[in-house]
């Protein structure tokens, strides 16, 4: 029998599913602040796309059915969190904490592949400050790809930094789904997803810490991260200078990154998504 419930951690890139995973990490019933789980999330995409993109042809030789699918690739997420499980085989816990922010958009496949007692939380942050500092982390990525071409000029490089800067150029239409999908998913309208806003978290608003507790049935941190037994990535253009320390408020405007026409659009956008959580 398993005792262990997986709590996913789900939001935007840059949206505080970092902080948030921290924060529940502190939890002497939870396991340590793992990596994000990107491997499971790539298995779950490749079974989601299996699934809805094969041919009749292929999908009856190799599939046979959704249900003979299903157990094929469950099995492959059962191995590897056995895998994450055996890191705390001396250690007593009962909660699992996973996150992916590219799991949000197979938010409605997380009962079939973490089990249907598992929790999942999404993080939603204004996504004016969510794209800004994504787009700072871009431009990151894109200097070191010049550099990269500019030191040795072929068409792999040529491609890769081609592609970082159109990356850039969708980065606006590209983060609406990490919103919407889970808003319209089948496990938000059953009331299984429980939505914590950055905003009130790092404000300490106590309210929003009360009803989280309530969702998970077990106490939240309010300082900042707790265990880390694996460290982060300080090379990765990703990385924040607050990863594993106290909650802090961010000092940044989005304004310093983003030009008002993009403003302008993220707003326009986001304009259905803001009528819940008015952020503008």
């Amino acid at each position: 029998m398993n005792d262990k419930t997986n709590v996913l951690v789900i939001g935007a890139p840059r949206s505080g599913t970092t902080l948030l995973s921290g924060l529940l990490s502190a939890n002497k019933s939870a396991t340590t602040m793992l990596p994000e789980c990107t491997y499971i999330t790539q298995i779950i995409q490749h079974f989601h796309d299996f699934l809805h993109y094969s041919d009749l042809q292929r999908f009856a030789t190799y599939a046979i059915s959704e249900q003979a699918l299903t157990k094929t690739y469950r099995g492959m997420v059962d191995s590897m969190l056995d895998t994450v499980k055996s890191h705390f085989i001396d250690t007593d816990y009962r909660y699992l904490i996973l996150k992916d922010p590219e799991l949000t958009q197979l938010v409605d496949l997380i009962p079939c592949f973490f089990g249907n007692d598992s929790k999942t939380v999404c993080v939603v942050r204004d996504p004016r400050a969510v794209i800004a500092s994504m787009l700072n982390v871009e431009n990151k990525k894109k200097k070191d790809l010049w550099l990269a071409f500019r030191k040795k000029p072929n068409w792999v490089t040529t491609n890769v930094l081609v592609n970082q800067i159109f990356r850039i150029k969708r980065l606006i239409p590209d983060f609406f789904p990490y919103y919407w999908i889970v808003q319209e998913s089948q496990l938000n309208k059953r009331g299984a997803v429980h939505v914590v806003r950055y905003e009130k978290i790092v404000a300490r608003e106590e309210g929003e810490f009360e009803r989280l507790e309530e969702y998970l049935g077990f106490a939240v941190n309010r300082d900042g991260f707790g265990k880390v037994h694996f460290d982060f990535d300080r090379t990765d253009p990703t990385y924040s200078a607050g990863y594993g320390k106290e909650i802090r408020v961010t000092n940044s405007d989005f304004r310093k990154s983003l030009t008002n026409r993009q403003i302008k659009q993220i707003e326009i956008l986001f304009s259905d998504i803001n009528t819940i959580y008015r952020w503008w």
